[in-house]
Order: structure tokens, then sequence, then C-alpha cells
């Protein structure tokens, strides 16, 4: 999983050689390897999250604690800040937002799937 998911990172990080697939905005939009390497990090996101889903119940020990309900607000938070900036070309401010939800999603998968 983890495999994946860091050479998808890695993949599009890495810098672009060619046209872009399509425009999200004036200095935003995936090249063939941008897409390639989002498919590998998509692949193994969605293998975490199966597995996160199914141990869901450690999670839900949590439930009544404020930074539990707080969870959701940060992501809208995390997402808005992602879209806007990507969007409206705003620099680098998407990367906030990268931080914040790989910071959440983070202790989430860290919850559910310690053993």
């Amino acid at each position: 999983m983890l495999t994946l998911v860091t050479a998808g990172i890695v993949i599009v990080a890495l810098p672009d050689r060619g046209e872009r697939l399509f425009s999200i905005s004036r200095d935003h939009g995936p090249s063939m390897p941008d897409a390639i390497g989002l498919v590998l990090l998509f692949i193994g996101y969605a293998w975490f999250l199966v597995q996160a889903w199914r141990r869901r119940e450690k999670l839900f020990q949590y439930k009544n604690r404020l930074s539990f309900r707080l969870i959701p607000l940060f992501v809208v938070i995390g997402v808005v800040l992602i879209v806007v900036s990507v969007i409206n070309d705003y620099g680098h401010w998407w990367i906030c937002g990268a931080i914040l939800l790989a910071i959440l999603q983070s202790i989430i998968f860290y919850i559910a799937l310690a053993d």
C-alpha cells in the first residue's frame, strides 16, 4: 500500500516535460506522467481506505472526543485550500491544505491500522 502511494507521490512531484492532458488553471494541469502517478497514488490510497473501513470500530471509540468532532472541519479547510489555490493560481497555498489532509489521514490510518 505504502509503496504505491509513495511511488505515485514521487512520479507526480517530478518535473513535467510533456503536454498537459487538460488544464485546471493557467499554471496547473496533469501531464501523462502525472496521470500515471495519480493512478498509482489512488490505488494505494483506496487500499488504505478499505483496510481502515474494515477496522472502523477502532476509530469510533474516539467519537465523543472534541478532536474527533473537529476532523470534518479540518478536512473541509484542507480541501478548500487545495481547490481554491489551484484553480485561482494562488501560489503554494495548496501545500498547506495537502499537509493538513496528510496529517489528518495519517492519524486516522494509524489509529485504525495499528495493532
